[in-house]
Formats: C-alpha cells, structure tokens, sequence
C-alpha cells in the first residue's frame, strides 16, 4: 500500500481540458516511478468525458455520476478510495500538472509526514491578459513558503492520507455546498479539527486555464462574495471561531476600503489584494444571514 495513489478527477462537459490534463499525469506518472491509478468521475450524464477518459493511453476508471454537483462528483471519487491506497491526490479537468508534479508531492508527503499536503496553482493565459489584470497582480495564485502550516485545502492539488481521512471518520463532501463551492474548504476543515498535519508544497505545482469569461471585476467579486459566505457557513456548520473570523472581516474590509484609493490615485488601477479582500469581507458579513451565490450553475 505504501506506494499506491489514486488520483480523483471530476470532469464537467470539458473534453478538452480533461484530455490536457491526463497527456499530463502520463508523463507525470512515468518520471515518479510509482504505482498510480486514475479515476475520472464525469457529472455529464450525457458522459462527454467518455471518450477521452477510455481511450487515453493515461489508463483511467471511468465512471459517471449523475446527480448533479461538485460534492457528488467528488465524493464518487471517494468511493473508490480503498485500504490498498496510500493517499488520495485530487486535481481538476481545467488544470495540467508538471512533470516532476507528482514525484515532488508525494516525496514531500512521506518525507514531512504531512496528512494534507497542497500544492500551488499557477494561473496561466492562453491569450495575453488585459493590462488591468496584469498591473493588479489579479489571478496571481498566493504564495506559502514549503512546510507552511496551512488552515484550509482546497481540492484542486491536494494529497489527503487514508489513515487521516479514516481517523476523521471517513467524512465526505457535503451536498449542501454543491452549487456554492467551499464543499473542499468545509472537507478539509473538519478533517483539520480531527488533528491533521496541513502543509504547503511550493515545488508541486500545477496550471489552470483562466477563460476569458473570468476576465472581469464582475467576476473577481462575484467569487470574493461567495468565497467569504461560504467560509461563515464553514465555522458556522463546526461551531468554531466565528467571532475570529468576523474579526478578521472588519481588518479586511477596512483594508479594502483605504488601499483601493490609494492604488487609484497613484495610477496603479485596482489592485487585487485589497479589492478581493474588500469583497470577501461582504461575503463574510453576508454568511451571517445565510447568502450564498452559485459557483457551479447547470444550463440544459
């Protein structure tokens, strides 16, 4: 078991991405020498996934889940996570991994004896970025020194150790956070406050495609609000520093408030720090009363 991975992919009507991606993980998983398997949960019924994950040299598990939802899809995932594992990576269809992605990880895992172990997404542009975007450092992925002591994981690359994921009851996602988002933040929390060892890997990085469509203030505060409700709904479903974190909602939005002038009047434009973090703050205040803004719509 010592040296068996599974890698969860949730796929959603992106062929393409899925077909990057897994050209990816083959030649990341061939410089790792290691025993990995590849499940890819396609929540399309219409399995538009199928061909791509069936035919790719990568070696998948194919599966389909149709109840619509990122929790669903992902705890599919979990389904297959048995005791013949060592750990669970879970990365996503619109992203692509390095080479050394996976030895890196995995090496920093065992070697820290980390429970959770996160690595760094890098934004990339297909097309060249608004000047906007560039001059505000928006889409720049936040950055943690290697080892850092992490409060939250997300689920886009991240490793999760089975005797963890066990001694924390086995949790799986929660259908509640389906169309929001925040269902990885509210996982990884609770298995957080079960006692496990979070840290940061900055040498396992992977991509992720920013469309076009993401390319706006309309969109950045969209996310902000929704990120900030959905981490009150996180403390508030385990009961734990609510009022910390409010706390921190005030400095935040005091913090947007001052510098997003001050970037302004110096001829910086917005910048995304303190706009994000103005933005996040109203989500936060918004949690209180229960707000939530859908992340994940269905069309069709």
């Amino acid at each position: 078991m010592a040296d068996n991975y599974l890698i969860a992919i949730a796929t959603y009507r992106r062929p393409a991405g899925l077909q990057r991606l897994l050209d990816s993980l083959e030649v990341a998983i061939s410089s790792a020498n290691l025993n990995v398997d590849i499940v890819v949960v396609d929540n399309d019924a219409g399995e538009s996934g199928r061909s791509v994950a069936v035919t790719h040299p990568a070696g998948t598990t194919y599966v389909v889940e149709p109840e619509p939802g990122i929790s669903a899809a992902r705890n599919r995932a979990l389904d297959h996570f048995t005791d013949r594992y060592h750990a669970i990576i879970f990365v996503d269809d619109d992203e692509w991994v390095q080479p050394d992605w996976l030895a890196a990880l995995t090496t920093f895992a065992t070697r820290t004896r980390a429970d959770v172990a996160v690595g760094p997404v890098q934004s990339a542009f297909l097309q060249p970025a608004p000047e906007w975007v560039r001059r505000g450092g928006f889409f720049a992925a936040r950055s943690h020194a290697t080892g850092e002591n992490l409060r939250h994981a997300p689920s886009h690359n991240t490793l999760l150790v089975r005797d963890m994921w066990v001694r924390a009851g086995s949790p799986r996602f929660d259908p509640a956070f389906s169309k929001t988002g925040g269902e990885d933040t509210d996982f990884f929390y609770g298995i957080r406050l079960a006692g496990a060892t979070m840290l940061f890997c900055a040498e396992a990085v992977v991509h992720e495609e920013v469309p076009s469509d993401r390319q706006s203030l309309r969109w950045v505060r969209r996310r902000a609000i929704r990120e900030g409700a959905n981490e009150i709904r996180v403390l508030r479903k385990h009961h734990d520093a609510l009022f910390a974190a409010l706390g921190r909602a005030v400095r935040s939005a005091v913090y947007g408030l001052v510098f997003i002038p001050v970037g302004l009047a110096r001829g910086r434009g917005v910048q995304a720090r303190p706009y994000f973090s103005l933005f996040y703050a109203c989500g936060q205040f918004a949690g209180l009363f229960n707000y939530q803004v859908e992340g994940y719509p269905r069309t069709g």
